[in-house]
């Protein structure tokens, strides 16, 4: 599918609202499910998001992964406990240089256009800020920010999602 050129851009830090969870991809679904309650309870308690919801990759060891799903808020937001049937928590995600590109099409090309970015990364020289030890890799700051609600365009080859991974 079609999409952006990789490039580097630098990015501020973004205060979020979101949760924290370990998926595997079999169970991806279940946490992309909360992206509407989400932002539902941000609107419901007065927060308007500051912009398109994420999934932060923390930890990947092997199809097992520990995932953020989070929205962007104005600095200081925050949710009231059990306002959502799961706990959330506010966050930043950190300023920096980021290597990013724009995927366009369904979901499951995602992982191939990761790859296809991360690849890039390596023949520009730049160093992701990551660390691997016994086969569990831990990220900084690797996004995907969904710039397009599935609920609004049923076609997914319109679907437009930016990668974004922080660099050192």
């Amino acid at each position: 599918m079609a999409g952006s050129d990789p490039h580097v851009l630098d990015r501020p830090a973004v205060p979020f609202v979101g949760t924290t969870t370990g998926i595997t991809l079999a169970t991806i679904a279940e946490i992309a499910d909360r992206i509407p309650e989400l932002v539902g309870a941000l609107v419901a308690h007065g927060t308007t998001p500051a912009g398109a919801p994420f999934f932060r990759y923390l930890e990947i060891h092997g199809e097992a992964m520990t995932v953020q799903v989070g929205v962007p808020v104005p600095a200081g937001a925050t949710l009231p406990e059990h306002v959502t049937p799961f706990p959330t928590e506010a966050g930043e995600l950190p300023a920096g240089r980021y290597v990013t590109t724009t995927h366009v099409g369904p979901f499951d090309g995602l992982l191939a256009a990761t790859a296809s970015l991360m690849a890039w990364a390596d023949d520009q020289g730049l160093d992701l800020d990551r660390e691997i030890a016994d086969g569990v890799e831990k990220w900084a700051a690797r996004l995907e920010i969904y710039l397009t609600d599935p609920r609004l365009e049923t076609d997914p080859a319109r679907f437009r999602t930016d990668l974004a991974i922080k660099v050192r």
